[in-house]
């Protein structure tokens, strides 16, 4: 393990979760509004801004009674479709307000982002350092972890770049105690490094099935060891966790990184017992990233989907910007939330094994629909298992 000075080695933007990924040639396409930016995300967006909306609908029985008759079928369906709408958002706003410690009326104050020093795990590239540059921006301080020295260079002299494995524990203490002296204690952690095999179970190795729980999974637990007192002594911080939609649901070839993204959901629901009701911390707030794959990393660059504008429209694919944003705007309103995107990745809920809910049939239909257990077919060794077991069939004598 070794330090690069925020002089020497920052990051700007690259492509993957982690620093030992290498970046996709950059889309140069001229964006169109329709093919490219119109999805079911848009339209939802734009329904909850106005037919889900209580400040919307309540205006719908006004509006209907001016034209007709208080018993007219309109006024009266207007009136429950404004009752149900509003009772679902006073929910919503109390579920809030428990989670985030507001008061009935305010939303949490906003972050004093002067104040903050971020700490993001496997930002020499991709969601990461993008996340970085755009933070270092705003003049706040960030501590960048990255496993290897970043492939790009800024001025930026708020970045602060240390190269540590993060799946390594003393690599972690080590480096915790140069950002203490050299920085400050971080005030936000961003747990985002992750690797991706892509390999079917019987073609895992050893080394890789390590690597992957150690970077994805041990890293989290290393880094909040780490960090995690100081937050404790200030009663105050934020702690976001990138998880996977694939924590949620699983698919063929994807065996050690779902199982992988799963551990982190249980790590962050036990976080928030542990912050609530033992450390009697609530104002450390906790964040959970249930994303699908996102199409500017490295990480999912040869991901296989069905191409149809259908497909598409339904299940659009994620950019770096969007989840960063998402970020961004997440700790500048200080909740503790579960983020989920895109939309789609909701149907995941009801979809996995441990709710049960859907019948089998359903969900193998869909995650054929998806062309989820195929998607990553272009990842791992040539012959895979599979096709070696298909060689082994054809060349073994058949039995007479």
């Amino acid at each position: 393990m070794t330090f690069v000075g925020a002089k020497e080695a920052q990051t700007l933007k690259g492509s993957g979760d982690n620093g030992n990924v290498s970046s996709p040639p950059i889309d140069s396409r001229e964006p169109h509004l329709v093919s490219d930016n119109f999805d079911i995300d848009i339209v939802i967006k734009v329904l909850n801004a106005t037919i889900f909306s209580p400040i919307f609908v309540i205006f719908l029985p006004i509006t209907f009674l001016s034209q007709t008759h208080s018993g007219h079928p309109a006024f009266i369906l207007s009136c429950i479709w404004t009752g149900l709408i509003c009772f679902i958002g006073i929910w919503n706003h109390i579920d809030r307000v428990y989670r985030s410690g507001g008061t009935w009326l305010f939303a949490p104050e906003k972050l004093k982002w002067d104040e903050q020093i971020v700490l993001i795990t496997g930002g020499g590239s991709g969601i990461g350092a993008l996340l970085a540059e755009t933070l270092a921006m705003r003049n706040v301080s960030v501590v960048v972890l990255t496993k290897d020295p970043p492939k790009f260079e800024t001025d930026n002299e708020n970045i602060y770049t240390y190269i540590c494995d993060v799946s390594d524990y003393k690599s972690v203490e080590a480096v915790a105690e140069k950002v203490r002296e050299e920085v400050g204690d971080p005030t936000i952690i961003v747990n985002n490094a992750g690797v991706v095999k892509g390999k079917l179970l019987l073609d895992l190795t050893e080394e890789d099935v390590k690597d992957t729980f150690g970077s994805n999974t041990l890293a989290h637990f290393w880094i909040l060891k780490a960090f995690l007192p100081s937050l404790l002594r200030q009663n105050h911080g934020h702690i976001i966790t990138m998880s996977s939609v694939m924590g949620v649901v699983g698919a063929a070839q994807m065996t050690d990184y779902c199982a992988s993204k799963a551990a982190l959901i249980s790590l962050n629901q036990s976080l928030r017992f542990e912050l609530d009701n033992r450390y009697r911390t609530p104002n450390i707030r906790t964040t959970l990233l249930l994303p699908s794959f996102i199409s500017t990393t490295s990480l999912f660059s040869k991901t296989v989907l069905p191409a149809s504008r259908l497909f598409n429209f339904f299940c659009p694919p994620l950019q770096s910007h969007q989840v960063v944003k998402v970020i961004i705007d997440n700790l500048d309103s200080r909740e503790s939330r579960i983020i989920r995107l895109p939309f789609y990745t909701n149907l995941a809920r009801v979809i996995n094994d441990s709710v049960g809910v859907v019948p089998s049939w359903m969900r193998d239909l869909l995650q054929r629909i998806a062309g989820a257990d195929h998607a990553m077919k272009e990842y791992g060794p040539k012959p895979d298992a599979v096709q070696r077991l298909a060689i082994g069939r054809q060349s073994r004598p058949s039995a007479d």
